[in-house]
């Protein structure tokens, strides 16, 4: 005789099914307390934000000011007359090359593949100041901003913030936050350099995320969020949901069931 399913076990399995595929709490919070954290010498926690090697195509951004009462007109698109005793301005931007150059009036190609801003601004100093007099201007050189890219389970799209400091909590905040059931323990990040691209894959509940240096973001980053296993069965995020689908399921099997016995 068929051993039948009781009443206890119908309601144990139902609750497996309810725990299993809900998502728990703690893979839900941010930046959760992890023993895994790294602080430095003061107490702080010690951030590992890299410096950004220029690439081909980006856009480069190359402020000059001059002195009062000395132009500089072969660059007249990178300053601008203000009154007050020097000429200052909002800059122009130039795009990096193919072959990693940048081409300035007068001054010709410089070479910023590769480098830094730093690195970059005494490139360009360099070659400026090989015709023009060192007291005569000053030069900045810096990236506009962090262009960035979400794809995945949070408001995709493509990004622009006019900083340089900017981290992976803030760009979700500028997505509008991830979905219920975004994967924060795997997320992933495309990175170009000028040796390739590099892959990374960082968990955002927890603090220590804060030392890797792919927690701040740079230009060009591609940032991916997969959904977790529970999008894919469609129970339930939550207890409720879960409970109401299966009972929506049983619900319609008997409602199919009837209609096909009275027939």
């Amino acid at each position: 005789m068929p051993l039948r399913p009781t009443k206890i076990q119908l309601i144990l399995l139902c609750f497996l099914v309810v725990m299993t595929s809900c998502i728990p709490l703690k893979d839900v919070k941010y930046i959760q307390p992890d023993e895994q954290l790294k602080l430095n010498e003061n107490g702080m926690i010690a951030f590992n934000r890299p410096e950004y090697h220029i690439q081909a195509n980006d856009m480069i951004n190359i402020r000059v000011s001059t002195r009062d009462g000395i132009s500089l007109q072969e660059l007249r698109d990178f300053t601008n007359t203000s009154a007050g005793g020097t000429n200052s301005l909002g800059g122009k931007s130039v795009r990096v090359q193919e072959d990693g150059n940048i081409e300035l009036p007068r001054i010709g190609k410089i070479h910023l593949e590769g480098k830094t801003m730093d690195e970059a601004r005494e490139a360009v100093e360099s070659e400026f100041y090989k015709i023009y007099e060192p007291s005569a201007a000053y030069i900045e050189v810096n990236m506009p901003g962090i262009n960035f890219t979400i794809i995945g389970e949070a408001a995709s799209g493509n990004y622009f913030v006019q900083q340089y400091d900017f981290n992976l909590i803030e760009a979700f905040a500028m997505a509008g936050n991830l979905t219920p059931v975004a994967d924060r323990n795997h997320i992933q990040i495309l990175r170009t350099t000028p040796e390739g691209t590099q892959r990374a894959v960082v968990d955002i509940t927890k603090e220590s995320v804060m030392n890797s240096e792919y927690f701040w973001l740079q230009p060009n980053d591609v940032i991916i969020i997969n959904p977790r296993r529970q999008k894919q069965w469609g129970i339930g995020i939550n207890p409720i949901q879960t409970i109401t689908t299966i009972f929506g399921g049983i619900a319609a099997i008997i409602g199919i069931y009837f209609f096909f016995k009275n027939l």
